[in-house]
């Protein structure tokens, strides 16, 4: 390696994690820049309509914060099972089976008190979301499956189990598209921002990682999954059962992707529409690394792809910049993370 590679190495062998995130943000806008450039617009102009229209008003900033909610709540589910080395890839159909969930206590248990009906679709979506990721701990657990390939299956399980129900034995009598009745007025999460569509489902991803981060850093639960995504082998050997401890974090994961699903669907339409979800499960993947499998990091990644999509939007409208612009800064963000991750662990080798 040349003399300028190795002072690059070096520095970023002395960087802290978050300055790393933001330096490979900082690249890959910059690389955003120029393919904006090369099509004849200005990336000041671009990325100015960008900001203004993810938070440059109330309007702005709310539509930010609903989608943030689900890329959130799922991207908490995929840190958790990230740290133990549980490479939960099944998100979106753990999201799907949440939102059946809420949908089973919305669509059939009637005329319900607000308070008791979005405790039940919580509920019922935490478990559902739980099981089906469940399932994929179990298999791992008792029979050696790899967690990757069997939740990336049950993704398209979730989904065509939704698909059927929708469009057929829950299916709207009175609709010709395929989705639901609207769920039970007290199986609905309420708007909490007079004029938007910004529901309790924020709330809800707030309490959320609160806990989550003082159950890893404080629950000797938190302790023995740290222990055991550094090194299995000594977790075992320091009396930690990684069995139960496999299907565990795998149940909250999933359930904490479940909650995504109700977010959506009781949050913002009221019923079940045949894919509800755009990919939700998927960038969850994204920012749980972005966000360094960090509670508050993930809260900080899932807002600023939430406004990366929000503000993509306004910008296509004024500038003619198209959407998939932030696809690759999205894929850019991330590329360049784990190759900074890469270089700085070098550098940090090479001080010892």
């Amino acid at each position: 390696m040349n003399s300028w590679g190795t002072k690059i190495v070096d520095w970023l062998g002395r960087l802290p994690n978050f300055l790393v995130t933001i330096v490979s943000a900082l690249l890959a806008f910059g690389v955003g820049a120029i393919m904006i450039a090369i099509s004849g617009i200005s990336p000041w102009v671009a990325y100015k309509e960008l900001v203004i229209s993810a938070v440059g008003s109330e309007y702005a900033l709310t539509e930010t914060l609903v989608k943030m909610i689900p890329l959130l709540l799922a991207g908490l589910g995929m840190a958790l099972a990230f740290r133990g080395k549980l490479f939960n890839i099944g998100a979106e159909g753990q999201i799907y089976m949440g939102a059946l969930g809420a949908g089973a206590i919305g669509l059939f248990c009637g005329p319900i008190s607000p308070w008791l009906g979005i405790a039940l679709i919580m509920l019922a979506g935490f478990i559902c979301g739980g099981i089906w990721a469940g399932i994929a701990g179990v298999l791992k657990e008792r029979f050696g499956f790899n967690e990757i390939i069997v939740t990336l299956m049950m993704n398209y399980i979730a989904i065509g189990i939704t698909s059927y129900l929708v469009g057929g034995p829950w299916r709207d009598p009175m609709a010709t598209e395929p989705f639901t009745a609207k769920f039970a007025e007290g199986a609905r999460l309420p708007v909490i921002w007079s004029g938007s569509t910004l529901h309790a489902g924020l709330i809800i991803g707030l309490v959320a990682t609160l806990i989550l981060w003082w159950v890893i850093r404080q629950t000797v639960y938190g302790y023995q999954l740290t222990v055991t995504g550094l090194n299995d082998e000594a977790a075992r050997y320091g009396g930690v059962k990684t069995g139960s401890l496999i299907v565990l974090t795998m149940f909250i994961s999933g359930g904490l992707a479940g909650l995504a699903g109700v977010s959506e669907v009781a949050g913002i339409q009221h019923r079940i529409l045949e894919g509800f979800s755009p990919g939700y499960g998927y960038t969850a993947i994204a920012i749980a690394f972005l966000g360094r499998l960090h509670p508050i990091g993930v809260l900080l990644a899932a807002f600023f792809f939430a406004a990366l999509v929000v503000g993509a939007e306004g910008m296509q409208i004024v500038t003619g910049v198209p959407v998939t612009i932030v696809l690759l800064i999205e894929g850019l963000v991330l590329l360049f993370v784990i190759g900074s991750d890469f270089l700085r662990k070098r550098g940090m080798r090479r001080q010892e």
